[in-house]
């Protein structure tokens, strides 16, 4: 077989060689683009930019871009309130709580409130601590009103209604124990027992006190 390569082919050859160096040799010294850098003005470098995903809203990035502003300053509670300074008139803080359980007149409170509403009053003098007192007490007390007077009932150990009624009888002895005092408006006392009474005789001793002389001497 022969192998010798004949002179055409070797030209051909030797052409597309030269053609392939050349093309590999222009495309080496073609230029290359330049790629400028990015322009960075003032602004933007003063202040970082703020790169925002795709998927997030304008409004969601700036909200947290700007940190929130907490407020610090204290403000009052809604339901504080203000204590209340409750003012006491001078004359009644001055006044003594004696010398208001006792009337002008010197009668004990209680009955010169009870003549302003009855025209007779029935008074019962007692020892609480006493069984035989807390009868007579009570028959007093239902003899007055059988009788459509006033009642009150004055305790032996109240110091203040029991000394204002023993200076107002004024016959220097103590007050019975138990007792039953009648009074008759304005402040006349017109009948005493002395010791224990039942309910009629309280009643028939308030009728008759109407137009009985005051025991005292009093007028009326």
């Amino acid at each position: 077989m022969d192998l010798t390569i004949s002179r055409p082919v070797r030209i051909f050859a030797l052409v597309a060689l030269i053609a392939a160096v050349g093309g590999g040799a222009m495309l080496a010294m073609r230029p290359k683009p330049s790629v400028a850098p990015p322009v960075v003005s003032n602004n933007a470098a003063a202040k970082p930019a703020v790169i925002v995903p795709h998927n997030v809203s304008h409004s969601t990035a700036s909200s947290k871009a700007k940190p929130p502003v907490i407020e610090t300053t204290a403000r009052p509670s809604a339901t504080a309130t203000t204590p209340k300074t409750t003012t006491v008139p001078a004359a009644a803080a001055a006044k003594p709580k004696a010398a208001q359980a006792v009337a002008a007149d010197g009668l004990p409170m209680a009955i010169a409130t009870a003549l302003r509403a009855h025209r007779i009053v029935v008074v019962s003098v007692f020892d609480p601590q006493s069984e035989t007192d807390a009868f007579s007490y009570a028959e007093a007390k239902a003899g007055a009103a059988e009788a459509g007077s006033g009642f009150v009932g004055i305790s032996l150990l109240d110091s203040v209604a029991a000394g204002a009624l023993t200076t107002a009888v004024g016959d220097g002895g103590l007050l019975p124990s138990p007792g039953v005092l009648i009074y008759r408006r304005p402040d006349s006392l017109v009948y005493r027992i002395d010791g224990f009474v039942d309910r009629d005789t309280v009643a028939q001793a308030a009728a008759i006190s109407a137009t009985a002389p005051p025991l005292s001497g009093a007028g009326e």
